[in-house]
């Protein structure tokens, strides 16, 4: 009982984190006209500082989670992110907003490896499947959390419950300020639910649970691909959350508002469908023939999306929606299936590293591929139109990505040991 505690605790942190990191997405107007600053600077408080300094971070962190207990780094992992919102809330200057960002993603970077750490130790591995896809779904609920708790802050009930404590504060730093004391609560609520668990170690490859072997090239080398393979995945994610709006109201006479409703709506049910079934599938391969049985099943997913792409052009406007829901399905099913596979992939004793290692890459491919590539379709002399721009990048990625993991299984069935 008291594991699933954590893990519902760590889900909660996950929903936290990313509706910190998004909530800027729907404050837009207010923090330019507030801090005078430009669409150039915005840019960079919500995607490039904030992404260097999550992808730098999550390397070294990733390394210190695998040797120093856990439990004080998601609690300081917590606070760090937390004075950064507080920050972002009290900034009245760009300067300012940037290091809040900063604190922001250098908290947010030790989460994934202290969460995924903690998860590894306490639940065996026939379990850890549904529980990282419980996880992640907290990632995947996070940016649509951001947007309904923003509207509703800003709304009558801001009004209510956050301008009585706070009434020389604007609206839109009332809910940074909202955001930070929640986070607060969280780090105090860490020292009774989270425990320390007792480092479990596994040999890499070997689900029967037998100690630790040395590393082997072989084994570093799949493990690269795959994580190469993963983070072409999230080319997938990143270029539907970045350009799917865009491409829906410049497809279809819709409004904006009725987009933001559907296709948010959407896209959460579509990526929590994907994470929880795919952590279902992770449990029941592991159970059956371990890790060389997840790649057959990625391989024909991302093959399933390939199809469902291909259409793009024809398809009406319920039919795009189904498309888009589908592409975030199944690159939620890959992910988590190939992240349950990576976590498989290395050493127990390397499983923060691991993970971190995964992240940087998801950061460094996934989101600096994802939004350039449909633009730059978009703009080839072809003039074809969004919708075939962005399944083109999609059914592409999903091309890369399974010849990646095509690759990874064959080396991992035929290098020899160093």
């Amino acid at each position: 009982m008291r594991n699933i505690l954590v893990l519902f605790f760590l889900f909660a942190c996950a929903l936290l984190s990313y509706t910190d990191r998004e909530i800027l997405s729907l404050l837009v107007d207010f923090i330019k006209l507030d801090l005078n600053i430009s669409n150039y600077q915005f840019a960079l408080l919500i995607g490039t500082f904030f992404g260097v300094i999550y992808a730098v971070m999550g390397l070294p962190v990733g390394w210190l989670v695998d040797r120093l207990p856990r439990k004080p780094f998601l609690i300081g992992a917590i606070g760090l992110w937390s004075a950064g919102t507080m920050v972002c809330g009290l900034a009245m200057q760009f300067p300012l907003m940037l290091i809040g960002r900063m604190l922001v993603a250098a908290g947010e970077a030790a989460l994934a490896p202290v969460a995924l750490s903690l998860i590894g130790d306490i639940f065996p591995r026939h379990q850890q499947g549904r529980a990282l896809g419980f996880y992640f779904s907290g990632i995947v609920a996070g940016g649509g959390v951001s947007i309904i708790v923003g509207g509703w802050l800003l709304g009558p009930a801001g009004l209510y419950l956050l301008a009585p404590l706070m009434p020389h504060l604007a609206p839109w730093r009332r809910i940074f300020m909202f955001l930070a004391m929640v986070g607060t609560f969280m780090c105090v609520l860490a020292l009774f639910v989270v425990h320390e668990p007792r480092r479990v170690h596994y040999v890499s490859g070997a689900p029967d649970g037998s100690p630790d072997a040395s590393g082997r090239r072989q084994s570093r080398m799949v493990l690269l691909v795959t994580c190469l393979a993963v983070s072409t995945v999230s080319v997938i994610d990143n270029a539907v959350g970045a350009w799917a709006p865009y491409v829906m109201l410049h497809s279809f006479s819709v409004s904006a508002a009725h987009i933001g409703k559907i296709l948010g709506g959407s896209l959460i049910v579509g990526g929590l469908t994907g994470v929880t079934i795919g952590g279902i599938l992770s449990d029941r391969l592991m159970k059956g023939r371990g890790q060389d049985a997840f790649y057959a099943p990625i391989i024909m997913l991302l093959l399933v999306l390939v199809v469902l792409c291909l259409g793009g052009a024809a398809y009406n406007y319920m039919l795009a929606l189904c498309m888009i829901m589908g592409i975030v399905a199944l690159a939620g099913m890959c992910s988590t299936l190939g992240l349950n596979l990576i976590l498989h992939l290395g050493t127990s004793r390397r499983r923060g590293f691991v993970t971190s290692f995964s992240f940087f890459l998801n950061v460094l491919v996934g989101a600096g591929l994802g939004p350039l590539l449909v633009p730059l379709a978009l703009d080839m002399p072809l003039q074809i139109t969004p919708i075939t721009a962005l399944s083109s990048v999609a059914a592409g990625a999903a091309l890369v990505a399974s010849g990646l993991f095509i690759a990874a299984r064959y080396l991992s069935r035929n290098l020899s040991p160093a």
